[in-house]
């Protein structure tokens, strides 16, 4: 069930300030799902488009939810998202890509009003989501993570700081926490930052910023900050900006992570 707390606090991201909106890439997209399985699940009475790759196994597996970018297509999934949704499910997660521009038109990085405007019905398709997630017997409620790129790092900090209790971590890359939800930090899930420190869209600033909360408020979180990379460095669509190396490190670290807070010992703990 989605959480009053949650419907009410989310309007607060409507005044969210419009230089975080605006340092969004735009990731290549592709319209091959080809070793995806479509899904959808309802959020306030609509339908959003979900796409999901299973584990073998019956037993109920640790979920990973991926976030995309911003995007001017409405089927913002590529390449590198089909790649790493097999990756993950070859390790035992069922992993889950929420296309929450279901119910918005595609936003890309130079609509800063268009995100702001739609940033609450991306959270509440989010939430309902991890709601759909949570009655789906493959997978534990308790060990569900997030794991999102750029403006998807973002909505999955949000989702951290507004209303964690289905969240067990967070994995971003070149995101943030919104300015107006920076009181939440006290409240986040264990965190794993990713950054370059030549990012022209997502500044750094705001990785440093979100340790320094993470920090003052003793919550359990890593951070890498890549010399030289810049955004979106591990998506081979930009080749421009991407790095075979700090992508590949940048991936370990998210395995590991993952394993560590979702089939640790302490897992199930909240």
């Amino acid at each position: 069930m989605l959480r009053t707390t949650f419907r009410s606090q989310c309007a607060l991201v409507k005044i969210v300030s419009g230089a975080f909106a605006a340092a969004i890439v735009l990731f290549g997209t592709s319209n091959s799902h080809a070793g995806w399985v479509r899904g959808e699940f309802t959020s306030g009475g609509k339908p959003v488009n979900e796409y999901h790759c299973a584990p073998t196994g019956s037993e109920p597996h640790p979920a990973v939810v991926m976030l995309h970018g911003a995007s001017l297509s409405k089927d913002a999934g590529n390449a590198e998202y089909e790649k790493m949704c097999g990756e993950l499910a070859d390790l035992g997660y069922y992993v889950e890509f929420i296309e929450y521009y279901s119910q918005t038109d595609a936003v890309g990085a130079r609509q800063p009003g268009e995100m702001i405007k739609n940033f609450p019905t991306w959270l509440e398709e989010i939430h309902s989501g991890l709601d759909a997630l949570d009655k789906n017997p493959a997978v534990d409620p308790h060990r569900v993570a997030l794991l999102g790129f750029s403006l998807g790092s973002f909505l999955s900090l949000s989702v951290g700081a507004i209303d964690p209790g289905q969240i067990a971590a967070i994995v971003e890359y070149y995101g943030g926490l919104p300015p107006t939800l920076q009181y939440g930090a006290k409240l986040m899930p264990p965190t794993l930052i990713l950054h370059g420190d030549k990012d022209v869209l997502v500044p750094v600033a705001m990785a440093h910023t979100l340790d320094e909360l993470l920090t003052k408020e003793k919550r359990p979180h890593e951070m890498k900050i890549y010399e030289g990379a810049n955004h979106a460095f591990n998506f081979p669509q930009l080749p421009f900006w991407y790095d075979a190396d700090d992508a590949q490190d940048a991936w370990n670290r998210s395995v590991k992570f993952l394993a560590a807070n979702l089939k640790g010992s302490d897992a199930h703990a909240k």
